[in-house]
Formats: structure tokens, sequence, C-alpha cells
């Protein structure tokens, strides 16, 4: 070998393109300049730079959603809580082997949450009606 950057001996590049020895500069180098921006030469290949694909997801997003949606399925409605905290659960399973999974699991969570809340306060609120009318239909009777 000719050192590290450099052809092995007998090495053909199967893309015909020309190889810089000093990797300054030439056809097929690319890297990062001083001003920490990615460039590449003319009549380079490769990948180019990194994407971005929005911030990873964190484990104390999938923390405060279960704990949400066990109080919810607790003080609420049970039915659609237990749908919550099974997104949770598998949210938090997976923030460090699949970020992008993980981060639609909790964002589904929060939208269970959200549901399941506004479904209990409704019964709430229709069981309070309900109370105060059969309240007022009592009183009259008498």
């Amino acid at each position: 070998m000719s050192g590290y950057g450099g052809q092995p001996p007998g090495w053909n590049d199967p893309y015909g393109q020309p190889q810089n020895p000093y990797g300054q500069g030439g056809a097929g180098q690319s890297g990062w300049d001083p001003y920490g921006q990615y460039s590449q030469t003319q009549g380079s290949y490769g990948y180019g730079p990194p994407g971005v694909h929005g911030p990873p997801a964190s484990e104390g997003s999938a923390i405060g959603a279960l704990i949400a949606n066990i109080i919810v399925t607790l003080f609420c409605c049970g039915v659609f809580g237990i749908a919550g905290i099974i997104t949770s659960a598998m949210a938090m399973s997976k923030v460090r082997t699949d970020p992008n999974a993980a981060r639609k699991l909790i964002t589904w969570s929060w939208v269970i949450f959200a549901v399941s809340l506004v479904i209990g306060l409704i019964i709430l609120v229709v069981y309070f009606a309900v109370i105060v009318s059969e309240a007022d239909s009592s009183s009259g009777n008498i």
C-alpha cells in the first residue's frame, strides 16, 4: 500500500476517476473546510453531507406521555388510555434503537391522551348536566 488515503498497488478504479495522491482538492476528494462547511470538488462522487432529520426522540417525552395516559386511564376514560399506555411503552423501548419510529409513537401517544381527555371531560359534563336536571325536576314535584 502507498500509505493512508493512497491507492493499493494493482488497484484499478472502477469508476475511472483519477486519484490525487496528495489527498487535497483532486477529483474524488471531498471534505470539510476550516469554516465547518462541507465541500465537494468538481468530478467527485460520494454520499454527500449527512442529512438532518429533526430532533431525536427523548425518553422524557415518552415517560411523560406514559404517566399522562395512566392518569387519564384511571380517572377519565379507560378504553382510550390503554392504547396511549401501549404506544408510550412501545416508544420507550424504541427511543435508542429507532428514534424516528419512537417519535411517531410518542406523537400518537399524546394524541390519544388528548382525545381520551376530551372524551372524559365530555362524559363528566354530561353526567353533571343529567344530575342537575334530575335535581331540578325532583325539587319541582314536591
